[in-house]
């Protein structure tokens, strides 16, 4: 679904389009802020204000909602918007280091977690649509290249805004977004139908064998 080996058409595509894609440096078409800053341990826990943790945006192309922590915050922190990507800064090996997750809340005052940077674009891409291409193999292997480390790899926020990232149309963009997107939800349920049956066959399995 994304070009590969620097072709400008994908192998796959919907119905409909055919121009060819472009590439644009992240940086070109937005700007880093920091996570939280001047934190200390007696900071979290408690607070009118909340923020993402570091596994929420490792564990999910699109950020939960329902996996935020409460903390104390102070003005000179920066809010999270609706759009915003974040990325890990830190990790055990490249090929963990610089993963994504896209904010797609409206919640206020929430911010982001101290071990990642958030990256806010002008629009040039869809949500949905840059949360599933930042996490696609062409641009991964970009990342990855970037890790500096022995026993614990790190990447530079400046570093990942050079990193090229294929451009559509904004109708294809939103079109792949969306179909990915609902794949995603398929996945969850079917996951959750799966466990629900596991639990099933366990109660039955203690019943009958006591």
């Amino acid at each position: 679904m994304f070009p590969k080996g620097g072709s400008l058409y994908p192998e796959i595509r919907f119905a409909g389009f055919t121009d060819p894609w472009e590439q644009r440096k992240l940086g070109e078409v937005g700007i880093t802020y920091s996570g939280l800053h001047g934190k200390t341990k007696d900071d979290f826990g408690h607070g009118d204000a909340f923020f993402v943790p570091y596994t929420n945006v490792f564990d999910n192309p699109v950020t939960d909602q329902g996996r935020l922590e409460h903390v104390e915050v102070d003005s000179s922190q920066a809010e999270v918007k609706h759009g915003d990507v974040f990325f890990t800064v830190s990790s055990e090996t490249p090929e963990e280091v610089g993963m994504s997750s896209i904010w797609l809340g409206n919640i206020r005052n929430v911010y982001l977690n101290s071990f990642c940077f958030g990256y806010r674009q002008d629009g040039s891409f869809d949500s949905l649509y840059l949360a599933y291409v930042l996490r696609s193999q062409s641009v991964r292997k970009q990342i990855e290249l970037l890790a500096q480390g022995i026993s614990r790899f790190n990447i530079s926020k400046n570093k990942v805004m050079n990193v090229e990232v294929p451009k559509p149309s904004l109708g294809e963009q939103r079109r792949i977004g969306a179909f990915l997107d609902r794949l995603d939800s398929l996945i969850t349920l079917h996951q959750r139908k799966l466990e629900l049956l596991r639990n099933i066959k366990k109660s039955m399995l203690d019943k009958m064998f006591v």
